[in-house]
């Protein structure tokens, strides 16, 4: 079998709000570990599109930046993940279920930060979709995994509240080995849970860092690790012990290529967005002549300066509020 992950993340630039980022798996029956991997659009395309607008109405799976804007809003995202863990039973009832469902661990959706973790913000899910169409999509979806033998065994977020984001870039002096802390997070699971398998990991690329030989290093000490290709944007690594064994790909736009790499985009888009719209509600209502912000750096310092009395007033802890990086 084929065993076949996506990696990627949301909120990497801003200042307020979580850091995101989700592995998405996927199993190929009757397919043998390749790095000539097959396009799921393809697979799927009686009930899968990268286009919102398709006339036979699939549901579009493409890069979160190509399905979400403000204007917009959540529909297409949640659609896609909600769908998509349907085709596993799971049908969360609001954002704390959603966020136990796929946790990565149990700082993931520990809500203790007061943003979090208030009533009126508790989302029911879903929050715009209706549950007949998502039902109705997702027996679609279901019957076109069952024909090319497919299953998504694994969909899990790490959420990176505030104040961990704070301790990880004071340990790891970096915004890249914050968010490494986790991608390697997830490689070892996978390693552990699919290495006999062979599986392939696709994670997207950020930031400027071409050569990742040093960081698997660390990761799989005594491990065999070669460099089986490196192309412009992209670069392959295969690690091997005994009968593991598990290549990892750094691309660039790795959501553009890789069915579980867009997959895993949106649904760390569709956690990020709301839990900031828990955020904005808890300021709504303790600032409510502030206008509200999805935490972007130049928007977010506007933010801080409006609610800056509110601040004092509360004794907010800044740590838990403020990303360092």
């Amino acid at each position: 079998m084929l065993v076949y992950t996506g990696i990627d993340e949301a909120g990497y630039g801003p200042l307020l709000g979580p850091l995101v980022i989700v592995r998405s798996t996927f199993v190929l029956e009757g397919k043998e570990p390749s790095l000539e991997l097959p396009s799921l659009w393809e697979l799927f395309n009686t009930s899968v599109c990268r286009n919102v607008r398709d006339k036979k109405h699939r549901i579009a799976v493409e890069d979160s930046k190509k399905l979400y804007t403000p204007s917009v809003g959540l529909r297409h995202l949640e659609r896609g993940v909600l769908s998509f863990l349907r085709t596993n039973g799971i049908a969360p009832e609001n954002l704390n279920h959603l966020l136990q469902t796929l946790a990565f661990d149990e700082l993931s959706f520990r809500l203790d930060i007061e943003w979090y973790n208030h009533d009126e913000g508790c989302q029911t899910l879903p929050m715009i979709c209706d549950r007949g169409d998502l039902d109705k999509d997702a027996g679609r979806l279901t019957r076109s995994l069952l024909r090319s033998r497919c299953r998504l065994v694994d969909l899990n977020a790490a959420v990176v509240f505030e104040d961990r984001f704070n301790r990880l870039i004071r340990k790891h002096r970096s915004k890249a080995g914050c968010a490494w802390n986790f991608v390697s997070g997830h490689l070892s699971t996978l390693w552990h849970r699919f290495g006999l398998e062979h599986p392939t990991v696709v994670v997207d690329r950020q930031g400027g860092r071409k050569d990742y030989s040093h960081l698997l290093a660390l990761l799989f000490p005594m491990i065999q690790q070669d460099l089986i290709y490196e192309k412009p944007g992209t670069s392959c690594y295969r690690i091997t012990e005994g009968e593991r064994m598990m290549h990892v790909i750094f691309q660039v736009n790795g959501e553009a290529c890789h069915f579980p790499v867009a997959l895993a985009s949106m649904t760390a888009k569709y956690v990020r967005e709301l839990l900031m719209n828990r955020f904005q509600h808890y300021w709504r209502i303790h600032a409510p002549d502030v206008k509200s912000t999805f935490g972007y750096f130049k928007d977010g310092r506007r933010f801080l300066e409006e609610i800056q009395p509110v601040l004092e007033k509360m004794d907010i802890d800044r740590d838990k509020l403020i990303r360092c990086r």
